[in-house]
C-alpha cells in the first residue's frame, strides 16, 4: 500500500483562513472556484455549508466553492487534475487500497502563526481516471470536479477517487514538522534563509508519494 500527501484548502494567497480551535478541532475552508457559480456547482449560501460560510469573506458567499475533498457526501470523494496539473502527477500512480492524506494551512484561533497540519485521509475504494465526458450518474456525482464540469462543459481529463467509510477528517490536526516529513520522505534540503514552515510549504506544494 502506498500513501500520498496532498495540500488542500485556502492558503496564504487567499483572503480567508482555515481555523484551528483551542480544543484541537478545526475547519478547513475550501478555495472558491474560478468559474462563475452555475448549477449544479455549490456555493457557501447552501444551508449545509453554513459552518464554512462563517469563515469566508462576505463576497465569497455567492461564489462557487471547490469542496474537495468532500467528506460530507456519501461516498466521500476527492478529485484532482492528475493528467494536466504537474502538482498532481503523482496521483496517477494511486491504486485501490492506497491512502491520500491531506494537509491544510490552519490559523490558530488564539492568534498564533499559521502552519501546515495533517487534517484528513481518504482510503481509495475506486478511481474514475481521465474523465473527458460526462460519465452519467454514479458515486462521483457530488464531487467538485464533476459539478464544475457539468456546469461549464469542460471535461478536462480530471480524476476522481472514491473513499471507503474509513475516510474523513481527523479528530485533531497534528502539525506537520521537519522530523515528521523526514521520517516519511527522507532527508530534504533546509536552506538557512528560510523558516521551517516555508520549506515545508515548498515541498508540499505538489502531491508527494510516501512509499
Amino acid at each position: 500500500m502506498a500513501a500520498f500527501l496532498a495540500n488542500i484548502g485556502v492558503n496564504a494567497a487567499h483572503a480567508a483562513r482555515s481555523r484551528l480551535n483551542p480544543d484541537g478541532s478545526f475547519t478547513v475552508l475550501p478555495i472558491p472556484e474560478k468559474s462563475p457559480a452555475t448549477a449544479p456547482m455549490r456555493t457557501l449560501a447552501d444551508p449545509d455549508l453554513a459552518d464554512l460560510a462563517g469563515l469566508a469573506p462576505a463576497n465569497w458567499r455567492s461564489k462557487a466553492v471547490h469542496l474537495d475533498p468532500d467528506f460530507r457526501s456519501d461516498p466521500p470523494t476527492y478529485g484532482d487534475n492528475c493528467r494536466t496539473a504537474g502538482r498532481a502527477f503523482n496521483l496517477r500512480r494511486a491504486q485501490r487500497g492506497d491512502v491520500i492524506w491531506f494537509a491544510a494551512r490552519l490559523h490558530d484561533a488564539g492568534g498564533g502563526a499559521a502552519r501546515l497540519h495533517l487534517v484528513g485521509r481518504l482510503e481509495i475504494a475506486d478511481i474514475a481516471a481521465d474523465v473527458t465526458t460526462d460519465p452519467g450518474p454514479g458515486w462521483w456525482d457530488r464531487n467538485a470536479h464533476v459539478l464544475r464540469a457539468r456546469a461549464t462543459k469542460d471535461w478536462n481529463s480530471f480524476w476522481v477517487f472514491r473513499g471507503t467509510r474509513d475516510s474523513g477528517w481527523l479528530p485533531s490536526a497534528p502539525p506537520i514538522t521537519r522530523p515528521l516529513l523526514e521520517q516519511l520522505f527522507g532527508a530534504w534540503e533546509w536552506p538557512a534563509h528560510a523558516s521551517e514552515q516555508q520549506v515545508i510549504a515548498w515541498h508540499t506544494r505538489a502531491v508527494r508519494r510516501i512509499a
